[in-house]
């Protein structure tokens, strides 16, 4: 009876030993087969902005930034205008120089737009940046350096109100008290453009350097308004980049983190209308009268007067579509609208006089011969200045951008005139000007309007 059962439990053993070899030559054979074809890594979640920002290294903590809302200032209020003007405040952006008593954490940040901002031991918010160097100072005195790292107080942004019924609208036109910015207005200029005089009459342009092209084939001005970049800046849009080797592409390094994204929370934003902005040539400014051996395309149109036979040219090339945008640059017409608080005088130089001033050998200056209007100077807040605005010594206001385009142009021998792209602009005395389009230090006055 032993024996039998010995020899059952050897049957037994045999049997698991056999199994146990069965199993093993499976797991041997399903290694194999995961060595050869290897299953596909699950791929890591991607972290949002939040917990980005809370893998830092350091002690940090997100918190809310809170925007300023639509606010109606007293009557009597100072601003560009005097006490006579409307001012609010709405929406928030960097301008003046951190206090020297004031201290920064870090450690406690809101993201804003394209803009990271921390806090202050006041409770107020700061953004820091390293500066560009421009000869000048900040408002406490401090000279400008470059490549400093300075600390720039958050503020609420202070507005005028141009009218009450933007073109029929029923909306509030607010125009930025501040240059608040400076940026190019895009990225490549072209530098001459060529004028032929057609039978004393016409005009055209030579097409070279650069000029962008949309999908049907027309070509795009570089100070065309609908394409350019500082339109998608402000609106936090993608546009279309040309590039040095004469390439293009689309960039969207702005879109969501432009200047509407950063200086109003998305519930400040809808406070802010969609508005169709005019960039017909009835938004341009007047048309500006040259004689003898001047000429100038201005608003998209080239009218000069040569010699004695005072022909008259005009030139529709510049302009461009109409856009639909919550945030805008002025044009020149409406730059110079007295109803809108800007003022007029008269020119030093005229059409009528502008010959006498030749013959009698006068070194004529720029802001002589361009208009009889004048917009208003607007101030630059430290934060501009930091990023580079330029401005002559002992100003403390700077040259901003108007959207009408124009070529300034000079004559040649043979009736043929140079031109470069350009576009109106304020300048730092108030006067109608221009501007080139690559230069980064031009400044921004952003203009909105309100529901």
């Amino acid at each position: 009876m032993a024996v039998l059962s010995l020899s059952i439990l050897c049957l037994g053993c045999s049997s698991m030993l056999n199994s146990l070899s069965q199993s093993i030559s499976e797991l041997n054979d399903q290694l194999a087969a995961n060595l050869s074809n290897p299953p596909a890594p699950t791929p890591a979640p991607t972290p949002t902005p939040a917990q980005a920002l809370s893998s830092r290294p350091q002690a940090f903590r997100s918190a809310v930034f809170k925007g300023t809302p639509y606010t109606v200032l007293p009557a009597g209020t100072d601003g560009s205008i005097g006490p006579k003007g409307s001012y609010v405040l709405f929406g928030d952006w960097p301008q003046s120089l951190k206090p020297v008593s004031v201290t920064v954490n870090e450690a406690i940040a809101a993201k804003v737009g394209g803009h990271t901002y921390y806090q202050g031991s006041d409770a107020c918010w700061y953004i820091k940046i390293k500066t560009k160097y421009v000869s000048g100072y900040y408002s406490d005195g401090t000279r400008v350096k470059s490549n400093e790292v300075r600390y720039f107080k958050v503020e609420p942004i202070k507005w005028r109100v141009l009218t009450s019924n933007y073109n029929g609208s029923g909306k509030k036109l607010l125009l930025a008290e501040s240059v608040l910015m400076n940026m190019a207005f895009n990225d490549q200029e072209m530098d001459q453009t060529e004028l032929q005089l057609v039978d004393g009459t016409q005009m055209y342009f030579k097409l070279e350097k650069r000029f962008r092209q949309l999908e049907n084939g027309s070509y795009i001005h570089h100070n065309n308004y609908e394409h350019s970049r500082i339109r998608a800046y402000l609106n936090g849009v993608p546009y279309i980049q040309a590039d040095d080797d004469g390439g293009q592409r689309i960039n969207e390094e702005f879109v969501s983190c432009g200047f509407l994204q950063t200086a109003f929370t998305p519930e400040l934003q809808t406070r802010i209308a969609t508005t169709t902005v005019d960039n017909s040539l009835n938004a341009a400014g007047p048309v500006k009268a040259y004689t003898g051996f001047h000429a100038k395309v201005y608003t998209g149109r080239l009218y000069y007067e040569y010699g004695e036979n005072k022909k008259r040219v005009y030139f529709p090339g510049f302009i461009c579509n109409n856009t639909q945008d919550k945030v805008f640059l002025l044009s020149e017409k409406e730059a110079i609208r007295s109803d809108y608080g800007f003022r007029k005088i008269d020119p030093k130089v005229n059409e009528n006089n502008f010959m006498e001033y030749l013959k009698a050998g006068v070194d004529y200056k720029w802001e002589d011969l361009v208009t009889s209007y004048v917009g208003l100077p607007h101030p630059m807040t430290d934060f501009s200045i930091g990023n580079g605005v330029g401005h002559s010594a002992g100003r403390t206001t700077a040259f901003w951008f108007l959207r009408t385009p124009i070529c300034f142009g000079y004559s040649q021998k043979g009736g043929i005139f140079y031109g470069e792209q350009e576009t109106a602009a304020v300048s730092d005395l108030g006067d109608i000007s221009r501007l080139g389009l690559k230069s980064t230090s031009n400044g921004v006055v952003p203009a909105i309007c309100v529901k």
